[in-house]
């Protein structure tokens, strides 16, 4: 039953993986022209390298039963470090909107003036839209973050098929 969550949770993570790596190309030279965004694009870079390389391990190595590449198995826990760092924050920024919706109000104020009037949505609306995309962070990185603690159990469960390219 564990191991069909930890699936379903792996094909969940997977579309917002694509997503994150696509935006990480697309930004990467503006990082490097803006210092600030590096560490959020570091954040989400190896949200996505975590994603995939956590559903290799399920499919080749659970499901396929293919002996691994300990450097697999090296990419998925330091990955997940980072990735758990991504989720806490976001889980914490996520509830702290949720409890102070006049945060969102403000938030939501502060992108219909920097739209400058050019925004079709109403205040409402846009802060509707803050409040469910806020919904859907939380979702997503408590997902996360119960995935990351299941592969590593897992991780630690089928140790055995991480091998050593010497021997």
């Amino acid at each position: 039953m564990k191991l069909i969550i930890y699936r379903i949770f792996s094909f969940l993570l997977l579309p917002i993986a694509v997503l994150f790596g696509t935006a990480v190309l697309l930004l990467l030279t503006t990082a490097m022209s803006n210092p600030a965004i590096l560490f959020p694009i570091f954040l989400i870079a190896c949200i996505a390298i975590y994603s995939f390389t956590s559903l290799s391990f399920l499919m080749k190595g659970i499901d396929g039963k293919k002996p691994l590449r300990k450097s697999l198995k090296d990419w998925i826990r330091v990955n997940a470090f980072a990735s758990i760092v991504f989720a806490l924050l976001m889980i914490s920024q996520c509830i702290l909107f949720l409890m102070h919706p006049e945060m969102l109000q403000q938030l939501s104020e502060q992108a219909k003036q920097m739209q400058g009037g050019d925004l079709n949505m109403s205040e409402a609306g846009v802060e509707n839209y803050l409040r469910i995309t806020s919904y859907f962070f939380l979702a997503y990185a408590i997902i996360l973050l119960l995935h990351i603690l299941m592969s590593f159990q897992y991780l630690k469960s089928y140790n055995y098929l991480f091998q050593d390219k010497n021997n």
